[in-house]
């Protein structure tokens, strides 16, 4: 490849490692937390809260095109997966956290084209 063309590909490859939007989970009077996101092409959100361990959190997303979803912790800058799937347009499920810390849910648009989704926390 020509030092022009590889050039050329920088701007590419830098949106193929699109960034991650943080949501701060905010639960509300009536302990639960809706959001649309739109997720271009490369690009991540996650959203997070501090959870006590015994505060279970019933939680459910849809998409319109396939996401990949994680469900996770950090100790330090490492993640530690609850729930992983890929090319998901949609799941449910209860979650209760074995550690009094902040947790994330998170989805990716791996694809090429722009994905919508919608997701719903309660506790």
């Amino acid at each position: 490849m020509k030092p022009a063309a590889f050039l050329l590909l920088l701007p590419a490859l830098a949106l193929a490692q699109g960034p991650t939007r943080t949501v701060e989970i905010e639960w509300g009077e009536a302990r639960r937390f809706e959001a649309e996101q739109t997720l271009a092409p490369g690009h991540t959100v996650e959203a997070c809260t501090p959870l006590e361990k015994t505060q279970q959190v019933h939680w459910t997303f849809h998409a319109d095109g396939n996401l990949s979803f994680a469900l996770f912790h950090r100790i330090g800058k490492r993640p530690i997966y609850a729930e992983r799937r890929q090319r998901t347009r949609g799941l449910q499920g209860a979650f209760n956290p074995q550690q009094a810390v902040r947790h994330c849910w998170s989805w990716t648009n791996s694809g090429a084209q722009t994905v919508r989704m919608a997701f719903m926390l309660r506790h």
